[in-house]
């Protein structure tokens, strides 16, 4: 719009100045033709000495009047001029207003318009930048602007913090000084690397608080601020990770720990997903899934099955219980390795995407088999190996509740030994010790399978012979009373021995207790013992049973 103004007023001056030039040329034609006939020529005088006082006239009548056009033309020019300076200056703030021709009030009115979408535009840029610089001094990171070069030209107090520096000692220093010395060279090295490809450069490294001169550890993410044409500076992230980093560092040491501690465990520990999956399994669990399996996401319900009393336990029903404080199971694994385990089961966040199974296995064989060894050694006399008392009267209550469902009758046997001590005071309680097993044995092997042989005494045992009847019982009682006669140990040039006085009976379903049928039958061995020992005595069940 300027421009075409100018050339307009440009054209009018070549106007004005042509109109001017004819007018003169017309002049001095008509001066010298009036020359040339004499007219206006005295004696004496030139034609040139008269041209030269025509155009002299000319320049001084014209002349004025040429300034005072070309000035006033000029004047609309100089109001625009100053008019645009006072509002450039914002020394006024109204519109510009110029007289003059069309075109120079369009120029004011293109200057007006272009002056207030300016003002918007700076207005907005205001406005963002009040809000960014708001926003930036409550953000808890700190966040850096640099120019071009890289350097500080607005801070927030978050970052402020981190370094230990207050706002005007950060300000047109250099961003990078702010790195520590030795990991300098680095962060340059990559943000290069990030601006070559293009992409947001990302780092972590240490910077120094400046008031204790202490090191700290910084997560920092740094992007160009660009337009189309060219780069304005950058806008730089910083977050202090040095809690951070020393909670992980703690975390790591206590994984560390809890590794070498879960790695000596006799338990098996597995981590799990909700699918079986296994995440997670120290080395004795490596044992139970089979020497030398790779565990790696493999599936723990495909590696093993697991039983409870005798029957298969499947995923569903394991997760059915929920939390399991102790389960008793039989584990094999693809190896066909069997374990006798005690199973525990955690579940962590349950119902959840990122659900997780803690799976403890105790291997509980040994535990088995010490209820085994308590159980054996509670119904069984540890010297001989027979049942002790309390199996023998608890196997006796059986036969005698058996007793009416019997076509033939069970027999009870008691057998006291004759001269046993003897035995131990001349030939030492080891010699009676091994005097005791070998009869124990003897008794044994002499029996059905289905027999009960018993020590019920120092130098006592039973016998329950099933369904045997009074008769067989008396002829393998006359056979255990000469093998036991028979039997015989040497020791320190003697020789040992014993007899038997045994006493019998049989369990009759009238019998009230136990304690009936043992009277009877203890009745055989002192009657037997009466007969001087060494014979076989039954004592039939009294008539009124």
């Amino acid at each position: 719009m300027l421009r075409q103004w100018f050339s307009s007023l440009v054209n009018r001056a070549v106007v004005f100045v042509l109109t001017v030039v004819v007018l003169v040329a017309v002049i001095v034609g008509v001066v010298i033709h009036l020359a040339d006939q004499n007219r206006l020529v005295p004696g004496g005088t030139s034609t040139a000495e008269v041209m030269f006082w025509v155009v002299l006239a000319v320049i001084l009548l014209l002349g004025p009047l040429v300034f005072l056009v070309f000035r006033r033309l000029m004047a609309p020019m100089r109001d625009l001029a100053e008019q645009i300076a006072d509002r450039h200056l914002g020394l006024r703030l109204a519109p510009v207003r110029v007289g003059g021709g069309r075109e120079i009030r369009r120029v004011a009115d293109t200057f007006n318009q272009i002056l207030d979408e300016r003002n918007e535009v700076l207005d907005s840029l205001a406005e963002r930048e009040a809000f960014f610089r708001s926003l930036s001094r409550s953000a808890p990171i700190g966040i850096i602007q640099t120019d071009v070069l890289g350097r500080i030209e607005f801070v927030n107090p978050a970052f402020e913090q981190i370094m230990g520096s207050d706002p005007r000692s950060l300000i047109n220093s250099y961003l990078i000084q702010g790195v520590y010395e030795e990991d300098r060279p680095g962060a340059i090295r990559e943000w290069r690397a990030a601006l070559a490809s293009g992409k947001v450069f990302r780092g972590q490294f240490r910077v120094r608080h400046r008031p204790d001169n202490e090191l700290r550890w910084v997560d920092v993410m740094t992007a160009p601020i660009e337009t189309d044409d060219k780069s304005i500076g950058t806008i730089t992230v910083v977050r202090d990770i040095t809690h951070e980093l020393e909670v992980e560092s703690q975390l790591r040491d206590e994984q560390q720990r809890a590794d070498v501690i879960l790695g000596v465990l006799q338990e098996g520990v597995l981590m799990v997903d909700n699918r079986g999956i296994i995440r997670y399994a120290n080395r004795a669990a490596c044992t139970f899934l089979g020497a030398g399996v790779r565990w790696q996401q493999g599936n723990f319900f495909a590696l093993v099955e697991l039983a409870a009393e005798g029957e298969p336990l499947a995923r569903e029903e394991l997760l059915g219980r929920g939390d399991i404080d102790s389960l008793y199971a039989e584990l094999r694994n693809g190896r066909g390795q069997q374990f006798a385990v005690e199973l525990t089961l955690v579940r962590l966040h349950r119902g959840e995407a990122n659900e997780r199974l803690v799976v403890v296995l105790r291997d509980d064989s040994e535990r088995r088999r010490q209820e085994q060894r308590l159980s054996w050694e509670a119904t069984h006399d540890s010297l001989t190996g027979l049942l002790n008392r309390r199996a023998f009267s608890a196997a006796l209550v059986k036969w005698l509740g058996e007793a009416p469902n019997l076509v033939t009758a069970s027999v009870l046997m008691l057998i006291d030994l004759d001269h046993f001590k003897p035995v131990n005071d001349e030939g030492g309680h080891l010699l009676g010790d091994d005097l005791l097993r070998r009869l124990g044995h003897l008794f044994s092997a002499a029996v059905r399978q289905s027999d009960t042989v018993a020590r019920i005494g120092g130098d006592e045992f039973g016998i329950i012979l099933p369904a045997c009847g009074l008769e067989r019982a008396a002829a393998l009682a006359e056979k255990l009373r000469a093998e036991v006669e028979a039997l015989t140990i040497e020791s320190g040039g003697r020789v040992f021995g014993v007899t038997t006085s045994i006493g019998l009976t049989e369990l009759s379903a009238a019998d009230a207790s136990p304690r009936e049928a043992m009277a009877r039958a203890d009745e055989g061995c002192y009657a037997a013992k009466a007969r001087g020992r060494n014979t076989v005595v039954t004592v039939p069940v009294p008539p009124e049973q």
